[in-house]
């Protein structure tokens, strides 16, 4: 998981736990039924992105660890004119 870096937005979090059944030496749900980061980068690059698209809520962000563009999910660009 060396080429992700993955961020966490907790207010969002609403404990479905579907990151934790597809990365579980990654993801587990806390006490508080918030998402936690466990890994240290143990889990396949593919499971990664795979549980951060497994959240319904978008709590889980993905983003490439050289250049810093958000891969997942991506940002929304405005096409105002």
């Amino acid at each position: 998981m060396s080429k992700y870096r993955v961020e966490l937005n907790q207010a969002k979090c609403q404990a479905y736990g579907r990151c934790s059944l597809v990365a579980p030496a990654l993801f587990a749900i806390g006490e508080d039924r918030k998402v936690r980061l466990v890994g240290n980068d143990e889990s396949p690059e593919d499971a990664v992105m795979e549980a951060a698209k497994s959240c319904p809520y978008r709590v889980i962000s993905i983003f490439d660890a050289e250049s810093g563009e958000q891969l997942f999910p991506k940002r929304r660009t405005s096409e105002r004119s």
